[in-house]
């Protein structure tokens, strides 16, 4: 708890921010943080008194227990699959032991701030990655082959300046060749675009009947991981807790069944028990309103384009959308200190949003969308830990 409280402090203080505060009200650890924050504050007045800008920046404090699903998607974007698949530590990537990996790139590093290609690229989804990839790769073949013609003098100075670029171009594209290569043997060895698909098709759509015979194939197929099963039961026990008719005691059972510890299968049981829907502040699956249920299946039919792999929207992006339209509710996220009529009704433009429980990569894509399409607006995000 102290940690956390610390690690938010220090947040404020690296950002030279002193926020209005707002939390999740239903949580415990979020209220007691929101209120050891907001202590710190009064307590170091002299650190925290910077500038006062126009609006007053907020802090969101919010609980992973309100969104229990992203984390349990296999995801399909650059930065997040690396993670998912492989595991990024202080932007580092450690390759090492893996099939067909050069020894020079057992440990590589991947940061938006070094590497021009990852930044513009860490958010792509998987078959644009491989397009870029590819594109990438030409480019330098094209520039190999033309440093080749070494004439004159002059042509070997204009050769030797551009070879630490050229070194750096050729790290580069080694280094997103290998990663690419080893997402793409996990994605086949894992048979992970089979089991997305039916992970995305639980958090997006309401169909018991289909849910019910795609979960069971999946359980029975010898060619999934047991990791995955696992994921779809839990996914599958999210959606249709309430559902009379759902299968939660049978799909567990069948987990046992194909190899499952008694410890994982408990796991269904606890995950419910925590971040069940009696847990959760605020409509998850949209199933509050019969409205959304049909919009879903219709925006499906409509956007036939639309990649199944990435239709899911983190929880997050609702709560922020609420925010900076003014609309999110006051009741379920209050304010610690009532921050008086007119600031409450400036939509805030800066915003940090502490995840207790953990941030994952694909809310991480979803707050640098939401920076890209409001001008003036900036939104950071920080978690407990990163979730994979």
């Amino acid at each position: 708890f102290d940690r956390m409280q610390q690690g938010v402090c220090a947040m404020l203080l690296a950002l030279k921010k002193k926020p209005i505060i707002r939390y999740v009200g239903t949580s415990e650890v979020a209220t007691r943080v929101a209120e050891s924050v907001l202590a710190t504050l009064d307590q170091e007045g002299d650190l925290f008194a910077f500038r006062k800008p126009e609006v007053a920046p907020l802090l969101l404090v919010l609980d992973r227990r309100d969104d229990p699903v992203t984390p349990l998607l296999s995801q399909w974007t650059y930065q997040a699959m690396v993670h998912e698949l492989i595991g990024i530590s202080n932007n580092r990537v450690d390759l090492r032991g893996r099939p067909g990996v050069p020894k020079d790139m057992d440990q590589v590093v991947l940061s938006p701030e070094q590497d021009p290609f990852f930044a513009q690229n860490m958010y792509a989804n998987y078959g644009d990655l491989a397009e870029a990839v590819k594109t990438m790769m030409d480019e330098f073949q094209k520039r190999t082959n033309s440093s080749k013609n070494i004439a004159s003098i002059a042509d070997m100075q204009a050769f030797v300046e551009s070879y630490p670029e050229f070194r750096k171009l050729s790290g580069d594209v080694t280094k997103h060749v290998t990663l690419l290569g080893e997402i793409n043997r996990l994605v086949d060895a894992h048979a992970l675009m089979e089991c997305s698909q039916v992970e995305q098709e639980l958090a997006c759509t309401e169909d018991h009947s289909s849910a019910v015979s795609e979960v069971e194939t999946l359980l029975h197929k010898p060619s999934i991981r047991l990791a995955n099963k696992l994921r779809l039961v839990l996914l599958y026990a999210l959606r249709y807790e309430r559902e009379p008719s759902n299968r939660i005691a049978k799909f567990t059972e069948v987990l046992g069944q194909v190899g499952a510890s008694a410890e994982q299968q408990r796991l269904v049981s606890l995950l419910l028990d925590h971040y069940g829907a009696a847990q959760r502040t605020g409509d998850l699956f949209g199933n509050k309103s019969m409205l959304t249920v049909m919009k879903k299946s219709l925006q499906r039919s409509v956007k036939g384009v639309q990649n199944v792999y990435t239709q899911h929207q983190p929880y997050l992006s609702t709560q922020l959308e609420q925010l900076l339209k003014g609309t999110l509710s006051d009741a379920h996220y209050p304010y610690l200190a009532e921050p008086g009529v007119a600031a409450k009704k400036r939509a805030p433009t800066e915003v940090v949003v502490a995840i207790l429980g953990g941030a994952t990569y694909e809310e991480a894509k979803c707050v640098g969308e939401m920076n890209a399409s409001n001008p003036g607006v900036k939104i950071v995000l920080c978690g407990t830990t990163v979730h994979n």
